[in-house]
């Protein structure tokens, strides 16, 4: 999660702001730097493509591209949503399989909200816009903000009462600079139990804070990968990598590594490429699927890529996994922001962040839909906030 301190880094350029004020009465196109998105091409099936995945993103009749969960007009959720998290229920009686959880800023401050539907892009609505982890008591774990969680559906026997477990950064302490991640279990993924703090995460690689859970129940195993922040600086997070750590309960863990390294030395399994690549600075907000359509590397993880210290445009990068482990990065972003050169300007035309894959099983590998991609984007000198957009992806 970018920190109130490193947006502030992002400060529009001047020229930017001209351009934008004069396009809101000339409707011409300027000049930018965002991403692949063609300024010529209103296609709704137009798409971007690293080599690896092509993806077409969410767009409007008029072909722009557009978010499927912006802010709302007033409430909990009014200033920002963030750090989307999908988990995928068939079972529901409602019909609402596809539940939406996010970061949620508004005036009470940040906690996490839902959204529920019938379709991956929220088109119906179900169940709109309800808060379902508020900020915890004072002095605990989570009572400055509930942050980035993930949620996944336990369809095993025995878990009926327990069928949906969250995970989610909490924070407290003086400016909220005290992180915890907590667990907590729900019977219908709304009401959710008192959350219980996990264990066995406070390792050399977390020396500034564990963020960012992405967990998976592997047969009766869960696989957490993690955002390991190691330093820090004025208020700014330093360097960002991806931890790994196990547990058979959801709440102690054993952080794992290269070399068979386990537990407070155990390193990260994946760092930032360094050198002048998209993703040379960091690497952050992992979010780790299982494909078992893909026999040559069935693991894959998508990820929030920095490439400056100042975090000044952030990028969407792929890695592959023969074991969950050991992973291959793709040398070029898997997506780029789009282009600035759109008025008004698209909404994820600035910084990408927090991405959130999901493999349908029921689409082929080489059709749009087996990829599903939620992630969060503000606009080219974050004249907008973060919302929340999605992308559908095949193999080229």
């Amino acid at each position: 999660m970018m920190t109130q301190a490193q947006k502030s880094r992002k400060n529009l350029n001047p020229w930017i702001y001209f351009n934008f004020l004069l396009c809101l009465t000339i409707p011409f196109l300027v000049n930018g730097c965002g991403g692949n998105d063609s300024p010529t091409n209103p296609n709704p099936g137009e798409m971007d493509t690293s080599g690896d995945i092509e993806y077409s993103r969410n767009r409007n009749s008029a072909g722009a591209v557009v978010p499927i969960l912006p802010e709302s007009a007033g409430g909990f959720d009014s200033i920002e949503v963030d750090s989307p998290s999908m988990a995928v229920d068939g079972g529901r009686p409602a019909g609402d399989k596809f539940m939406l959880y996010y970061e949620a800023d508004g005036p009470g401050g940040t906690t996490i909200g839902l959204v529920t539907s019938s379709e991956e892009d929220l088109l119906p609505v179900t169940l709109n816009r309800t808060q379902v982890v508020g900020l915890g008591p004072a002095g605990g774990p989570y009572s400055s903000a509930a942050t980035d969680p993930t949620v996944i559906v336990d369809k095993r026997v025995g878990q009926e009462n327990s069928r949906y477990k969250i995970w989610f950064e909490g924070r407290s302490g003086t400016n909220g600079q005290t992180s915890t991640i907590l667990y907590g279990t729900s019977s219908d993924g709304i009401s959710w139990s008192s959350f219980t703090p996990c264990q066995g995460l406070a390792v050399n690689i977390t020396q500034v804070r564990a963020a960012d859970p992405s967990v998976i129940l592997d047969g009766n195993t869960y696989k957490m990968w993690f955002e390991a922040i190691s330093t820090s600086s004025g208020g700014l997070d330093g360097v960002q990598s991806v931890g790994y750590a196990e547990s058979v309960d959801g709440v102690n863990w054993v952080v794992k590594g290269p070399g068979g390294s386990q537990g407070e030395t155990a390193q990260a399994v994946f760092t930032a490429a360094g050198g002048t690549a998209f993703d040379s600075y960091s690497v952050g907000s992992p979010s780790v699927v299982h494909d078992p359509d893909d026999a040559t590397a069935p693991w894959k993880l998508w990820y929030e890529a920095g490439n400056t210290s100042f975090d000044v445009q952030n990028t969407i990068g792929y890695a592959t996994s023969i074991d969950g482990f050991t992973w291959n990065r793709s040398p070029l972003p898997m997506l780029n922001p789009s282009s600035d050169n759109r008025i008004p300007l698209p909404f994820d035309s600035g910084d990408l962040e927090h991405p959130c894959a999901f493999i349908n099983t029921s689409i082929p590998l080489n059709i749009e839909g087996h990829f599903l991609l939620w992630y969060s984007g503000d606009s080219e000198g974050s004249l907008t906030p973060n919302r929340i957009g999605i992308v559908k992806g095949r193999t080229p």
